[in-house]
């Protein structure tokens, strides 16, 4: 059986932190989850590793046992009592060297590839959606007077009111009107850029507007 890496997996290195495994385990199982991957059976089997490697070294215990004896940790009481049983079975009979039958293993075999715990414990995480950026365009005239606006995102209609005096490139967040969360988690946040336009013959400088006429001396 070919040795299957779980910090590699996870994308850590061996001395990650409880932390960092949370974190790491929260973002891939949000990126290859089936209900955001439908139909693509590599992101499905990604999932089922991803919740393999964090069962394993999110557990101290079991992470001890992974380090010390790679894809036999779940065989490590058996391991260290090995050569004490291979030396009892070579005197007794003079052969069978203390090996393994094949069903040994097939409990990590079922959970690694049949989405066994790890993969339903993985299912029951809430995950919240993702926030959802727009940019609104107005026109300079109509920032000096408070307005209310109807956008439309992902299909539904949003009321807006635009703050007077609201500045080129500012950002608002309405709360809750993102994406939405998988397995009941919180939806997102919307958050609007505003874009504002000139066309006129004023200048702005915060929130004062100037411009600039030509007269002759008599009338200044």
């Amino acid at each position: 059986m070919d040795f299957i890496d779980y910090y590699k997996i996870l994308e850590l290195d061996k001395n990650a932190s409880e932390s960092d495994i949370k974190k790491a385990y929260r973002k891939l199982a949000r990126k290859y989850h089936p209900d955001l991957n439908p139909k693509d059976e590599t992101a499905k089997k990604k999932f089922q590793q991803i919740n393999e490697a964090n069962e394993v070294l999110s557990d101290p215990e079991k992470r001890k046992k992974y380090d010390k004896f790679g894809k036999d940790w779940k065989h490590a009481d058996e391991m260290g009592q090995q050569p004490q049983q291979q030396y009892s079975r070579n005197t007794n009979s003079g052969g069978d060297f203390g090996s393994y039958s094949e069903h040994d293993f097939s409990d990590f075999f079922e959970s690694m590839f049949s989405g066994g715990t790890g993969g339903r414990r993985g299912s029951q995480v809430k995950y919240r959606g993702q926030d959802l950026n727009a940019t609104l365009n107005i026109d300079l005239k109509d920032v000096y007077h408070s307005q209310k606006q109807t956008l439309t995102i992902n299909g539904k209609n949003i009321r807006l009111t635009i703050p007077a005096g609201v500045e080129n490139g500012q950002t608002i967040k309405i709360a809750g009107h993102g994406g939405e969360g998988m397995n009941n988690g919180p939806k997102g946040d919307l958050y609007i850029s505003f874009s504002i336009t000139n066309n006129s013959k004023f200048k702005r400088d915060g929130s004062s507007l100037y411009s600039e006429a030509d007269m002759d001396l008599y009338t200044a």
